[in-house]
């Protein structure tokens, strides 16, 4: 390329923010193709240039861009989510669709369902009982965030009996 040539497109990102909790929030990060002689300190209105590191949810942090700041619901609504499908895995394994459907059959007529019904309204009570015990600890700063195997490890161990 000479002097005189001009590069006919470059690729950069761009984010589009908006003000989410008092801070400036990536909402939407887009990688766009801009003609010759775009002026990088005047981006597109409603848009900035942004490292491309840079993701969705980050917060400007002065002139940069920092990650979300940590959410302890965040993590709960996933732990949540982790604990469920434990629970609907252990009703599996005896043929049920998961841990709602088999806590139906606590009050079947039939004794080997009713019997199965009631262990897995046991189990289910004893383990959300814990969870949000140690959910609460965490919240209440008496214990630090355990990982998710740890978590699960100090939830009550689910064998029909």
């Amino acid at each position: 390329m000479t002097e005189f040539e001009i590069e006919t497109e470059t690729t950069m990102k761009y984010a589009v923010t908006a003000n989410v909790a008092g801070c400036e929030t990536i909402i939407r990060v887009l990688p766009l193709k801009v003609v010759p002689l775009w002026n990088p300190d005047s981006p597109a209105p409603g848009t900035c240039p942004v490292p491309d590191e840079v993701e969705e949810g980050w917060v400007r942090d002065g002139d940069g861009w920092v990650p979300p700041p940590f959410s302890i619901d965040k993590i709960i609504a996933s732990y949540t989510a982790a604990v469920q499908s434990r629970l609907d895995a252990f009703a599996k394994t005896k043929g049920y669709d998961g841990i709602f459907a088999l806590c139906t059959y606590a009050a079947s007529e039939n004794a080997q369902f009713r019997q199965e019904g009631q262990r897995g309204v046991s189990l289910r009570d004893a383990t959300w009982v814990k969870f949000y015990e140690v959910m609460e600890q965490v919240k209440s700063d008496q214990r630090e965030l355990p990982t998710p195997d740890e978590l699960l490890a100090e939830l009550p161990e689910l064998i029909w009996d």
